[in-house]
């Protein structure tokens, strides 16, 4: 069974509220191992931390938690202090790069987020991982099937890349993100897209890094439902 953390939020109508934690952005003590990038002010706690470790660890071997920044920095955006929105608006709930409607996440990247985690044209494969493969489920719409170590430029029995292009790719991780937000008291399931995607039209911004998150940078996660 996966886990999620819950809290309550009490803040007032106009604060920012973090969609992970349902407080205010603040210096996270105990610090965050995981996602470090954000131990200045973040919107997780150490347990978002430890559930974001879990999640990656599924993913990659130890030995290549630090092979690729971009990967951890996505898995860690929801860490993001600017990963809020507003107690003031109405539904779907937007912040600065996130918006919440109702039971799924979208999260929204950048062409050029895109272009340092895949590192070839997004709709072709990529060797990017095949020094340490990841382990992904067989059946990329079950994430609890079992999984395998996907070579992503390696062919299958029908001549194929195993991971053929990065919405595949994205496909397969949005299966598997961790769990850190939850609304009307389930978690709600995530979407990881491309920008200008039609799902997100009305998001005005995208991931570009969350060691780089502001407002005027274009860092947009995006939460709403299928």
């Amino acid at each position: 069974m996966r886990r999620v953390l819950t809290y309550s939020v009490g803040l007032a109508a106009g604060q920012d509220v973090c969609f992970a934690s349902g407080m205010a952005p603040e210096k996270p003590f105990p610090s965050l191992t995981q996602c470090y990038r954000h131990n200045e002010e973040a919107c997780c706690k150490s347990g978002h931390d430890h559930l974001v470790n879990e999640a990656l660890t599924s993913v990659l071997a130890p030995a290549c938690l630090k092979e690729y920044p971009a990967l951890e920095d996505l898995y860690c955006s929801l860490c993001s202090k600017d990963s809020t929105y507003s107690r003031s608006e109405d539904t779907p709930l937007k912040g600065p790069h996130m918006k919440l409607q109702e039971s799924t996440v979208y999260i929204v990247l950048c062409n050029s987020f895109l272009d340092s985690l895949w590192g070839a044209s997004l709709d072709s494969f990529t060797n990017v991982f095949d020094n340490c493969g990841l382990q992904l489920p067989e059946n990329k719409s079950d994430p609890d099937s079992e999984r395998r170590v996907f070579v992503p430029s390696a062919v299958d029995s029908s001549g194929e890349p195993s991971i053929p292009n990065v919405d595949d790719f994205l496909e397969r991780i949005s299966a598997i993100f961790p769990p850190l937000v939850r609304h009307n008291g389930a978690a709600v399931q995530v979407q990881i897209v491309r920008q200008g995607a039609d799902s997100v039209a009305d998001v005005e911004g995208c991931l570009s890094g969350c060691s780089l998150f502001s407002l005027s940078l274009v860092g947009m996660i995006v939460l709403a439902r299928v």
